[in-house]
């Protein structure tokens, strides 16, 4: 059962980073907040040729999220702070750590939620090709990411020059 949990809260986290808006970020998009994924190209949506319509929809459906996901992120760092508190105190009470820890959970789940929907309004909003051209363009940036990690989050002694 706890393994079967721990799966899950993995797959919820990794679909969060494999929909996250900020993957879609451009002037007037998502957060667009500047990062490796920001310093791997231009940002994916302007590579679509989007037309003014689509950019209306677009920035309509990323507004939207963010009063959807901003509350829910407020929520879980406060959590977050909780449970790092909890679990420094001493006497440790694990029914408190236990608790926060599902609260969190529970919270990175509605994000989660949040993230798909955003992203499935998102796909709805382009034409066939767009949607193949993005799949193609985040194929390669996740490519790029692995490349990145393995350069630069690799151990000394497994470094290659």
């Amino acid at each position: 059962m706890k393994t079967t949990k721990q799966i899950a809260i993995g797959v919820l986290i990794a679909a969060s980073l494999l929909t996250s808006p900020a993957l879609f970020a451009q002037p007037g998009f998502g957060p667009g907040r500047p990062g490796m994924m920001g310093r791997m190209g231009p940002p994916l949506l302007e590579q679509l040729q989007l037309s003014g319509d689509q950019r209306t929809q677009i920035e309509a459906i990323f507004a939207g999220g963010r009063d959807a996901i901003h509350p829910l992120a407020q929520q879980l760092r406060e959590k977050r702070a909780a449970l790092g508190e909890a679990a420094r105190a001493l006497p440790f009470d694990e029914t408190l750590v236990r608790s926060l820890a599902q609260q969190a959970g529970d919270l990175q789940a509605e994000m989660t939620v949040s993230r798909v929907q955003i992203a499935n309004q998102l796909r709805g909003v382009l034409t066939e090709d767009q949607r193949t051209r993005l799949s193609q363009l985040r194929a390669e940036r996740l490519q790029q990411f692995k490349e990145w990690r393995r350069q630069h989050m690799a151990r000394p002694d497994q470094q290659q020059s």
